[in-house]
């Protein structure tokens, strides 16, 4: 019974964080490693191109409001599911229901532009 019940709060929880990715490319990129997604919060000095739009949405239990932090694993899978080197945050919102939405801008560097 105490398997059954650690599964069902497994799963249960599992579902407490999503992501959405779309690409604005006719030929998306493969997907990359969204351990090395970086996440920025203003456009990064170097030349990059837009290549789609990622938002992440992550609900906290417990007593502390959500923040954008929560959901940057999330973002980066986001971003690498669409092949992007960073994503520029544009947007966060908190409902007061204990979620947190994080919109951001997937970029590809313009050095790995070539790297279909």
């Amino acid at each position: 019974m105490k398997v059954l019940l650690s599964i069902a709060l497994a799963c249960a929880l599992a579902g407490c964080s999503t992501y959405q990715a779309h690409s604005n490319l006719a030929t998306p990129y493969a997907p990359t490693d969204p351990s090395r997604v970086q996440i920025l919060y203003s456009p990064p000095q170097r030349a990059y191109t837009s290549i789609g739009i990622v938002s992440a949405n992550h609900y906290k239990p417990g007593w502390t409001d959500p923040s954008v932090s929560d959901a940057i694993p999330q973002l980066q899978a986001a971003g690498a599911q669409i092949g992007a080197d960073a994503v520029i945050v544009r947007a966060d919102r908190s409902n007061n229901d204990r979620h947190v939405v994080v919109e951001g801008e997937a970029i590809k560097f313009a050095s790995d532009s070539n790297q279909r």
